[in-house]
């Protein structure tokens, strides 16, 4: 009986932690979803010590999960660095891009990177849905957002580049290569692409 009381408390205490500090403290609408699943837990937990059913040991490790695992590991992971809203989004984004939904994966980037702006897999999935549109100027700002987080995430300097040559902007263009070639000097699509520029300017 002390057992069930315990994990009562502990239950109720990390379902309280999350309602606040997370839910209404960080207003962060995304970790419904935990305290749906500790409510769930909750609640058979609640069943099992009124009626004494759910005893076999496969019940009472899913109450468990879903009371005080769940939880607990989410912040232990935000505790180091890892954002559950962002996870949560993105995954959502991404099976709304799998069905060819774009508005609605746009909207869920959104909400992310209103809440979190310093968001990289927001900024970048947003870029790569904006290139795809052919929002060529929208996907070069969203790019730069993400060199703005991750400055050394060199795909991106090389994007931008391609998209500044797509718009007509060819010495803005070759000024990134430059730079990324400077930075990144093995990367060898960055050192071609500079290559075919100033021989085409040495040809004309």
């Amino acid at each position: 009986m002390i057992e069930k009381i315990m994990i009562s408390l502990i239950a109720f205490l990390l379902f309280f932690y999350v309602f606040i500090f997370k839910l209404i403290k960080k207003n962060d609408t995304t970790y419904l979803v935990v305290l749906i699943i500790q409510a769930v837990g909750i609640l058979l937990n609640f069943v099992h010590i009124l009626f004494n059913i759910f005893s076999e040991i496969a019940f009472k490790l899913i109450i468990y999960v879903l009371c005080i695992i769940v939880p607990l590991a989410i912040l232990i992971l935000e505790n180091k660095g890892v954002n559950f809203s962002e996870i949560i989004l993105t995954l959502t984004s991404r099976m709304f891009l799998s069905f060819g939904n774009r508005k609605k994966a746009k909207e869920c980037l959104f909400n992310l990177v209103s809440k979190y702006d310093k968001s990289y897999r927001g900024h970048k999935m947003l870029a790569e849905i904006y290139e795809k549109e052919g929002g060529m100027r929208k996907a070069i700002d969203e790019y730069v957002k993400v060199l703005d987080i991750k400055g050394n995430d060199y795909n991106s300097y090389f994007k931008i580049s391609e998209l500044l040559n797509d718009l007509g902007k060819k010495d803005e263009s070759i000024q990134m290569l430059k730079e990324l070639v400077k930075k990144k000097p093995e990367l060898c699509k960055a050192s071609k692409a500079l290559r075919r520029f100033i021989n085409r300017k040495r040809k004309v």
